[in-house]
């Protein structure tokens, strides 16, 4: 052999090892950040919060990074066979891989997706009624009921695939956003899953702020309802928002949800009782339902999209839902039946609640019942049941936000974590006084942000995920599918900044 050939043989071996090696520099950083935790664990032993399973969050995301260079290095390597004969025929099971011991059942799960979709929304919808008028916003909400229920199934359905696709046994919504883009048939796009994944975690950031924004106002209003009906006094609602802001900080500063947990579930149970309690009242003082528009204009059909989309909408969660699932492949029965159940309940709400109060409606419901024993405590339990979810719908954005900001505050790390909660309860406030008006606000959420969590980024993700599964020179009806859905969710966006302005 000829020495130039020799040298061609060397350098090539040398490169095709070199492409097979682990990508173990991806978790430098990680390692890094483990080892900055140990230092100030054996400075300050007594501080237990530095190691808080809570704040310990960033195996997974150097985890994934290291699985999606070794999925593109094993994709773009023509000798990876050579050197592991038959690995890829073992299909890589990642439901025997999850190791939860708290993983939920079946009706656990579908427990929680509802629980998700039933917020403060649903105590809007006989508003979101009166903007569309009666029959068609019955016919809109059911082909809203499955239009969302089909971008989680295609969600869950990429994200099953993706586990396969990159060995890994579970991803968030922003982990499977940056695992699309960067395992995606463009090449160029790449080097923008990054990129991609800070919108998304921005997009659900945004949303569910503004949900606690929601929260707030509609514990001030209903405190205003009953405070001023009792005292004969008028004041503005956003004085009452300061007033409701103290309570909010006190809650949003317990750091583990499992404190919140029971009272959630409680007050979930009281959602349950506001809908029974509104069927009986606007039963009790409906009219003919004739009097009621079936239709009114194509804005007010934007408007109740909005609405009803923030209502029942219940995708921010559903990975997560899947994620701790004992039975993952159900996921779909999960959705599906859970879903029905929501549809149900926002429907039977918004209907009966515009039948009864007609143009007069407002929100929340609660505010058309009575002065009387029964609806006073209902207020009273309301505003203590907002005040809960609202410290337990704090937790996801914070932890956003924590994932990023919590790495430079290594020392006193609790107390610079309780630091930023109040500061973001502080900044929710700003936003609510600035914007009081509740109804609007769930518009805008339901038609600009849930447009893109809803249906335009699962499109994107869809797309590249299912790309090379069609067959060459065959039509590819599902991405033509996917960019109708894209174009829906922009139809919608640019609704709701003309409804925020009108």
């Amino acid at each position: 052999m000829s020495a130039p050939e020799k040298n061609n043989e060397e350098t090539n071996e040398n490169k095709n090892q070199s492409t097979l090696e682990p990508a173990q520099e991806d978790n430098t950083e990680a390692n890094e950040y483990r080892n900055n935790l140990d230092k100030v664990q054996r400075d300050n032993p007594a501080d237990t919060t530095v190691y808080d399973n809570d704040n310990y969050d960033v195996a997974s995301v150097y985890t994934l990074k290291g699985e999606l260079s070794q999925y593109i290095d094993r994709s773009e390597s023509s000798l990876y066979h050579e050197y592991y004969p038959g690995i890829e025929s073992v299909q890589y099971n990642y439901i025997l891989e999850r190791q939860n011991p708290y993983s939920t059942n079946f009706l656990e799960s579908m427990s929680h997706l509802i629980k998700s979709c039933l917020g403060a929304g649903i105590l809007g919808m006989h508003e979101g009624f009166m903007y569309a008028g009666i029959w068609t916003s019955l016919v809109t909400v059911f082909i809203l009921g499955l239009f969302i229920p089909y971008s989680m199934l295609m969600l869950v359905t990429c994200a099953q695939k993706m586990y396969v696709k990159i060995r890994v046994p579970k991803l968030t919504y922003a982990d499977l956003a940056e695992a699309a883009i960067a395992t995606g048939p463009l090449k160029p796009c790449r080097r923008l899953s990054k990129t991609f994944r800070y919108i998304v975690d921005f997009c659900l950031f945004l949303q569910l702020c503004g949900t606690c924004c929601i929260y707030e106002i509609m514990i001030a209003d209903t405190l205003k309802q009953v405070i001023e009906t009792a005292s004969k006094q008028n004041f503005s609602l956003r004085i009452y928002i300061v007033i409701s802001m103290i309570p909010l900080l006190v809650l949003t500063l317990i750091r583990s949800l499992k404190y919140l947990a029971p009272f959630a579930l409680v007050a979930d149970l009281f959602v349950a009782v506001c809908i029974i309690t509104t069927m009986y009242y606007s039963i009790a003082v409906a009219s003919d339902i004739r009097d009621r528009p079936a239709w009114k204009n194509f804005h007010g059909l934007i408007e109740f999209c909005g609405v009803c989309i923030y209502s029942m909408d219940g995708i921010p969660i559903v990975l997560a839902v899947e994620n701790n699932m004992n039975t993952p492949q159900y996921i779909k029965h999960v959705i599906l039946y859970g879903m029905t159940i929501v549809v149900i309940a926002v429907t039977i709400t918004g209907f009966f609640g515009y039948w009864a109060w007609g143009e007069s409606c407002r929100t929340p419901i609660t505010t058309h019942m009575p002065m009387e024993m029964l609806p006073i405590i209902l207020r009273f339990l309301l505003v203590g049941m907002l005040a809960v979810t609202f410290a337990v719908q704090f937790w996801v954005p914070f932890r956003t936000v924590w994932h990023y900001i919590g790495k430079n505050c290594l020392r006193k790390r609790a107390c610079w974590e309780r630091f930023y909660r109040l500061l973001q309860v502080v900044a929710i406030t700003a936003v609510a006084l600035i914007f009081p008006n509740m109804i609007k606000l769930m518009i805008f959420m339901g038609d600009f942000f849930l447009a893109f969590i809803t249906f335009i980024f699962p499109a994107l993700i869809n797309i590249n995920v299912t790309w090379n599964e069609h067959k060459p020179r065959t039509i590819r009806w599902s991405c033509i599918k996917d960019v109708a859905i894209i174009l829906f969710g922009v139809v919608l966006c640019v609704g709701s900044l003309y409804s925020l302005f009108d």
